[in-house]
């Protein structure tokens, strides 16, 4: 779901994605403690917060506006 947001976020929020089948996803995923299918927010190099499971496309849209206080054009 989040890869159908890139687009609309594009040049307000940079999207990073932790291959945990490779060992540096593994090792980033233990250091935070999350498993797959965890979504986190980092502001300047540090967490903070995060979203469990899988998520509908307007619940993801409100978690980024509301967490990164980004205001929407009118369109």
């Amino acid at each position: 779901m989040v890869d159908s947001l890139k687009a609309e976020y594009e040049g307000q929020i940079e999207f990073r994605i932790a291959d945990l089948s490779s060992k540096e996803g593994e090792a980033f995923a233990q250091f935070h403690r999350v498993g797959s299918v965890t979504l986190m927010f980092f502001s300047k190099g540090k967490k903070i917060t995060s979203l469990q499971g899988e998520q509908s496309a307007d619940f993801l849209r409100k978690a980024f506006d509301r967490t990164f206080r980004l205001k929407k054009a009118a369109g």
